[in-house]
């Protein structure tokens, strides 16, 4: 109960402890606080099981954190008393209590990044610190007596080295965290010369009878890396730093030779930091450590850490000289080559551990060597790896002519397997340094073609490597004549019929393939030669994976060769789509990285095959359905790669479209319609229903629901969005026109009064014209913006181009045509103005003009307007002529787009839409002639000429004068 109470308290101190929260239901009032302090610092001093006395101190520490130094001032005084009190009457018990609530206040001062917290902590530092130092020197003085001489009490000395590293614990942290420059402290500086000298005692004092010395060792080697890598100018200021960092080389050269026989801290349990064999953990994490020191100190030396922090002339001056000795001291050349060589010779060579770990369990032994780059603060290998890298980048003069001739050692062809993986692992790590001074297409021709063919005992471990080379050479250069052997060397290391290709080669050489692929100067044409084995080895290796890790790195690799291969994949497509069902269903409910990149593979293949891809929809439908299905759990984590998917299959799909992938169109007609976050590619997709489906699109079934969905995404809120959506609009009333004639026109055009959509078109444009007539300050804001208003406006000319009359019959359904033109005219004409594109510009022109057509009434209220048409008129047509060939109207054409091999089935649907279109079929100039002559001839010449005289003079002249500007016919 006690436990349940302690843990709970310390979940709520961040939602109920804070100020903040005083008027916070639930919140703590002051007085429970101060209740709760005491009890919480008295429970962690005197508390004997170590489980409650932490998790007291864990709470403790974020009380501590939020109330010090404002609520809690005296929170850490209170602290240091007990230290004092407890060390001066030789209380262990109480004084492991504070060290470990102090410890725990550290660690969550340290975390902290405001800067009241950073400075309260720094504040309290050298007290703190003085303190400590105290306790520490004088419980080590116990038990070292103990340790050398045997002098004093056993448990006595055991109780004291746990104190002492405690202690030593919260001064590591304090001389990182408790100081902005350590290294002008006098006590730091006494600490940090205190530490190298202790360093070395403890080494010799080693054993295993007592874990707490190597726990000691292990404390310095933090301080020592925390110290170079967070203040690496003060690093370089302490004294004695260039003497440390070579006595911490001694011990990496030192492990260095019997690296071989080590088991790595992975493959082992590394808390056993006792066991003091030469090649043992303990020695290993002294080198990595080491191997660790020296990447800062390389760091330190060749990019000093920039600080926006005012500094003087003398404090910049001290850091350069400091940094100045580092490099003099310890980069010196005689150093720079024997680091290399050691890590080279030493520190890369293939382990006896690893080639048991590689047989215990291959997969998860190469899982964890391809995760290991990132782990190098963990490993030796692939700390020495980035070392070497970091020398050879800064010493590449000083080391390359030594490097090159290292290479020459895998030119022996009596050279071991464990010389060449090592040679190998190093050519492949400089190689971006090397490439113009190392013939590596020679190499590869004559050294690594005959290595990858090698069958001699432990053949393989050089197999894996020569991937992993290839990878790392081929990106960065590799010639045309030389890219097929890779691609050669590569289908080899992937035959499973060859026994010396185990699972690790084969993964190794499935993940690096990617790499190869992926370069820019891939050939298609000479990889299709090794294509068909290739991936049936790949499809083989998804189905033998057991990680699914693995299994995802293996596809993305198909995803790679299938997208780069573009068309030629089109032979082998059968190969891998009979598989990825099978891929997908082995993946389960919760393999959603694996599904994910069984949809980019076959998105990629879409793209590739076009509508080739179309014998496989039955296969892929079911799949498209399952990560479309809106609440369930596939459509969380794999709607966005179904729906991009399912875009383009459609869009290579070609009339007819199958009945199964028809009646897919409703889930994206109803998830359009609830305009969510997907919004924009629901539109395309429906948009290529529309366009490749029209006849099933416009039948009972699917129409209303249809012209629902387009009316949602109408509203919006973005401009491309609403864009596209009228756009699609218009082709809906355009095919529906093409298909069924007049009749089926009607049909639309009932369903689009029925359905609303006619009226929230008018609603919209209303609202408009009613902003439009106010002004001021309190001016009313239109719901519409100018974008909306003009799509709104443009699909009700589409639908007057088709059928004038009909437009007039559905505006008559809602009301008294008189009124409904009166304000609809004012608000399109007035919109001419602000319509930037030259196409809504010609197709407005075209709709409100074919209203001049009409019988009386309409041919009434359209002379009302006629000066109004007029001025607009002249202003579109001068726009739609060519600057250059006046009278020419720019956007007539007879001619058709020509097609090209990239062209899906929707784009040449669309094509032709586009050359039917009257925006191209139409010379606006005498449509506009034509349709004014009907007029006249309709209401009459005298009347005509009536309303033709109270026009404005210039309006008038303007559009007369069009006459003037066209050409003369020859």
């Amino acid at each position: 109960m006690r436990f349940l109470a302690i843990i709970e308290l310390k979940n709520g101190i961040d939602k109920y402890w804070r100020s903040r929260t005083i008027a916070t239901k639930n919140a703590i009032p002051p007085e429970q606080k101060h209740m709760i302090r005491s009890n919480l610092f008295n429970g962690t001093l005197e508390e004997h099981d170590s489980q409650f006395a932490l998790h007291n101190a864990l709470v403790l520490a974020k009380v501590i954190r939020i109330d010090f130094p404002d609520e809690w001032p005296a929170a850490l005084d209170n602290i240091i008393y007990e230290l004092k009190t407890s060390h001066e009457g030789d209380n262990d018990h109480t004084l492991a209590g504070a060290l470990l609530m102090l410890l725990q206040v550290v660690k969550e001062l340290g975390t902290a990044r405001l800067s009241k917290s950073q400075r309260a902590l720094q504040t309290i530092t050298p007290q703190l610190v003085q303190v400590l130092a105290e306790i520490y020197d004088a419980k080590t003085r116990l038990w070292l007596a103990f340790g050398t001489n045997h002098q004093g009490d056993k448990t006595k000395a055991t109780v004291a080295m746990e104190i002492s590293l405690r202690a030593f614990k919260i001064l590591r942290r304090l001389l990182i965290l408790g100081y902005r420059e350590p290294h002008k402290d006098e006590f730091v500086q006494q600490i940090w010369s205190f530490s190298q000298s202790q360093f070395g005692q403890l080494l010799s004092l080693m054993n295993e009878e007592y874990p707490a010395i190597a726990k000691h060792i292990l404390q310095f080697t933090k301080l020592h890396n925390e110290m170079a890598s967070t203040h690496p100018s003060s690093f370089a200021a302490l004294p004695g730093s260039s003497d440390l960092v070579r006595a911490y080389w001694s011990l990496v050269a030192s492990f260095s030779l019997v690296f071989g026989e080590s088991e790595g801290l992975r493959q082992r349990d590394s808390t056993n930091v006792t066991e003091l064999s030469p090649a043992g953990p303990f020695k290993e994490k002294l080198a990595l450590k080491g191997l660790l020191l020296m990447r800062s100190c390389i760091r330190l030396a060749h990019h000093p850490v920039q600080s926006i922090r005012y500094r003087s002339k003398e404090d910049t001056r001290e850091q350069q000289e400091a940094i100045k000795a580092i490099k003099s001291q310890i980069f010196s050349d005689d150093f720079v080559r024997s680091a290399a060589e050691t890590i080279i010779t030493h520190l890369l060579v293939f382990r006896k551990s690893d080639m048991d770990a590689w047989e215990d369990d291959p997969q998860e032994w190469e899982l964890q060597e391809e995760n290991q780059g990132n782990a190098y603060e963990f490993e030796v290998r692939p700390c020495a790896e980035r070392l070497f890298l970091d020398l050879f980048t800064h010493y590449k003069d000083l080391l390359l002519e030594p490097l090159l001739g290292y290479f020459n050692a895998a030119r022996n062809p009596d050279a071991s397997i464990a010389v060449k993986e090592a040679v190998y692992t190093t050519m492949g790590l400089a190689a971006a340094h090397i490439v113009r001074h190392f013939d590596f297409d020679d190499f590869l021709k004559s050294v690594i073609a005959t290595d990858a063919a090698q069958t001699a005992p432990m053949c393989q471990i050089l197999r894996r490597r020569i991937a992993i080379l290839l990878s790392q050479w081929v990106p960065i250069k590799i010639s045309s004549e030389t890219r097929p052997l890779v691609y050669e060397i590569f289908k080899h290391l992937l035959n499973s019929q060859d026994s010396h290709n185990e699972i690790v080669v084969r993964i190794t050489a499935a993940r690096q393939l990617k790499q190869v692929v992926d370069e820019f100067e891939f050939d298609q044409n000479s990889f299709a030669i090794h294509a068909p084995q290739i991936l049936k080895e790949l499809i083989n290796l998804v189905q033998l994976a057991e990680a699914e890790e693995t299994k995802l790195a293996v596809v993305m690799t198909l995803r790679s060769i299938i997208t780069r291969m573009d068309t030629t994949i089109v032979p082998f497509s059968e190969l891998v789509m009979n598989v990825l069902p099978e891929i997908w269903s082995s993946a389960g409910d919760l393999g959603f990285m694996l599904k994910q990149a069984v949809m980019t593979i076959l998105q990629s293949l879409v793209a590739s095959m076009r509508s080739d891809f179309q014998r496989y929809q039955p296969l892929v439908l079911p799949l498209i359905a399952e990560t479309t299905q809106e609440g369930s759990d596939s459509a969380l984590h794999l709607i966005d790669e179904g729906l991009e998917f399912w875009h383009g299959l459609l869009q290579n799909s070609q009339p007819p479209l199958s009945p199964d992938l028809i009646s897919l169109s409703s889930v994206a007609i109803e998830q359009l319609a609830s305009q969510n976050d997907n919004a924009e590619i629901l539109m395309e997709i429906v948009g290529c229903y529309i366009v490749l489906a029209p006849q099933s699109l416009l039948s009972d079934h699917y129409r209303q629901p249809l012209l629902k969905s387009l009316l949602a995404s109408l509203d919006n809120k973005h401009r491309s969005q609403v864009l596209l959506t009228a756009e699609y609009v218009e082709i809906t009333l355009r095919l529906s026109h093409q298909i069924g004639g007049e009749q089926g026109f009607h049909i639309l055009m009932r369903d689009v009064v029925e359905v609303g959509f006619l009226k929230h078109l008018l609603e919209g444009i209303r609202d408009a014209y009613e902003a439009h007539q106010t002004s001021g300050p309190k001016r009313k804001q239109s719901r519409l913006d100018s974008n909306n208003l003009a799509c709104y406006l443009t699909i009700l000319a589409r639908i007057a181009i088709i059928d004038p009359s009909t437009f007039v019959a559905m505006l008559g359904v809602l009301g008294p045509i008189e009124s409904i033109w009166e304000w609809l005219s004012i608000e399109w004409f007035s919109n001419f103005d602000s319509m930037a594109e030259i196409d809504k510009l010609k197709l407005n022109l075209l709709g409100i003009t074919r209203l001049l057509e009409l019988p009386q009434p309409m041919a009434g209220l359209v002379l009302r307007k006629l000066q109004d048409y007029i001025s607009m008129w002249t202003s579109v047509i001068c726009q739609l002529w060519d600057d250059d060939s006046p009278g020419h109207d720019v956007l007539y054409t007879t001619d058709k787009i020509p097609t090209t091999e990239w062209d899906t089935s929707k784009d040449l649907a669309r094509r032709e839409l586009h050359s039917t279109d009257p925006i191209r079929t139409t010379v606006a100039y005498g449509f506009v002639k034509e349709r004014l002559q009907g007029l006249a001839n309709t209401v009459g010449e005298q009347t005509f000429q009536e309303w033709l005289a109270n026009i404005d003079k210039d309006v008038l002249a303007g559009f007369q004068d069009l006459e003037n500007r066209r050409p003369v016919p020859a």
